[in-house]
C-alpha cells in the first residue's frame, strides 16, 4: 500500500504555506523570515504555531489556515508525475501535516481528490509527524500491516514517521533529498518502474533519466 506526503510531495504548495504563516504572523504583529519558517514545514500546524509564537499558537494556526485557503490556495498546482495515483494499485492514503480540512481542499483544488481513498491531517491524529501515529491509524481503517506500506515523502518527519512504525521509506527528491530515507527517487513515475518491487529490501538508491 502506497501512502503519500502532500505538501511537496504531490503538489507545489510549500512556499504559499510560508508565505501565508508570515503573512498571519504579521497580521498577529510578529515579524519573522522565511528563513525561520522553511526548516519547519512538514510538522503539524500547531507545532509550527507553538515554535513561532507560542502564547498564541490557536489563533496563529487558525489564522494561517484561513489566510491559506482565501489567498494562497488557487496558488497551488499538483506536479506532473502526480498522475501515477491513477495508475498505483489502491487503495492509497495520503497523510499530510496540514490540517485535514485544508488537505481536503488542496487535493480538490489540484484535481487529485478521486485519486485518493483516506486523507488524514495533522489535526485528526493523536501525534502527527514524525511519530508514526498516522500510519497506525492507516494500518487500522485499511487492515493493511504498516510493514507492507511504502511512504513517500519529501521531508525527513516522513522518512522518520515511515521508519518507526516498520514501512519503506522513500523520499521523492525535488530539490535536495531527505537525510534519513531509506531509498530516493527523483520521480514519482520511477515507482511505476520494476525496480519499486524491492523498496522493501535493503536500501538502495534509485536515479531517474
Amino acid at each position: 500500500m502506497y501512502v503519500f506526503d502532500l505538501d511537496g510531495t504531490l503538489v507545489d504548495s510549500v512556499e504559499a504555506h510560508i508565505a501565508a504563516w508570515l503573512e498571519a504572523l504579521r497580521a498577529l504583529g510578529v515579524q519573522r523570515s522565511r528563513d525561520e519558517v522553511r526548516p519547519l514545514m512538514g510538522l503539524p500546524a500547531h507545532d509550527i504555531a507553538k515554535a513561532l509564537l507560542p502564547e498564541r499558537a490557536g489563533e496563529l494556526a487558525t489564522l494561517k489556515n484561513k489566510l491559506f485557503l482565501e489567498k494562497y490556495l488557487p496558488l497551488v498546482r499538483a506536479y506532473g508525475d502526480a498522475e501515477v495515483l491513477r495508475l498505483l494499485p489502491r487503495p492509497i492514503a495520503v497523510v499530510t501535516s496540514s490540517s485535514g480540512h485544508v488537505a481536503r481542499r488542496v487535493l480538490e483544488t489540484a484535481g487529485l481528490a478521486p485519486h485518493v481513498d483516506l486523507v488524514l491531517g495533522g489535526d485528526e491524529v493523536p501525534r502527527g509527524k514524525p511519530a508514526p501515529d498516522p500510519l497506525y491509524l492507516v494500518s487500522q481503517r485499511f487492515g493493511v500491516d504498516t510493514r507492507e506500506m511504502i511512504v513517500v515523502g519529501d521531508s525527513d518527519y516522513d522518512m522518520e514517521m515511515a521508519q518507526a512504525a516498520g514501512a519503506a521509506a522513500v523520499c521523492i527528491a525535488r530539490k535536495t533529498p531527505c537525510r534519513k530515507a531509506q531509498h530516493v527517487i527523483h520521480t514519482l513515475h520511477q515507482l511505476l518502474e520494476p525496480p519499486a518491487k524491492t523498496f522493501k529490501n535493503p536500501p538502495y538508491e534509485t536515479r531517474g533519466p
